[in-house]
This record gives structure tokens, C-alpha cells and sequence, in this order.
């Protein structure tokens, strides 16, 4: 990975995304579920629903995660390209 390709903000981003045991713990699910909606994760996780939903949100926004299907109640999935990336920026630094 070149310098250039080496973007700090996202990667900070993304480390302060996974700087909640929760959210690590989301991301665990998801990956090994292969998808999984809000409600089903809040059963996993003990914490409440919109806890659950404002974590999504976050790993969402940072790109670790994407919407999985169609309509409001479509489920999540990790974005397997982001965390490719994710491994060779910590690597690169």
C-alpha cells in the first residue's frame, strides 16, 4: 500500500468505530453469521435496540459494515473489502 493510498482520517475513523467492546462484538456476530438484522443482534448482545441501532449506524458510517437487502427491516453485513483495507492500513503504518 502506497503512502498515498494510506487515507489517516479513515483509518482513524474506523479505529474509533471499533473502540467500543460492543461494537467489536457486533462486528464478531455479523461475520460469522454472514447477515444479520437489528433485531436479531439485539438478542446477541443484550443491550437495547436503539443502542444496537446507533452502533450499526456508526459501523455503518465508517464503511465496516453495509445494508444486506431490500427494505426497512433488511439485515446488515460486514463489507469484507473494507476490512481487507482496514488490515493492510495498520499494516502500512
Amino acid at each position: 500500500m502506497s503512502a498515498i493510498a494510506l487515507d489517516l482520517n479513515r483509518l482513524a475513523a474506523m479505529a474509533h468505530a471499533l473502540g467500543h467492546p460492543a461494537r467489536l462484538e457486533i462486528l464478531r456476530l455479523l461475520a460469522a453469521s454472514g447477515d444479520a438484522n437489528c433485531v436479531d443482534l439485539t438478542r446477541h448482545v443484550s443491550l437495547a435496540q436503539s443502542t444496537v441501532s446507533e452502533h450499526l449506524r456508526v459501523l455503518k458510517e465508517v464503511g465496516l459494515i453495509a445494508q444486506c437487502g431490500p427494505g426497512a427491516r433488511s439485515g446488515y453485513c460486514v463489507d469484507r473489502d473494507s476490512l481487507v483495507w482496514l488490515k493492510q492500513a495498520i499494516v502500512a503504518l
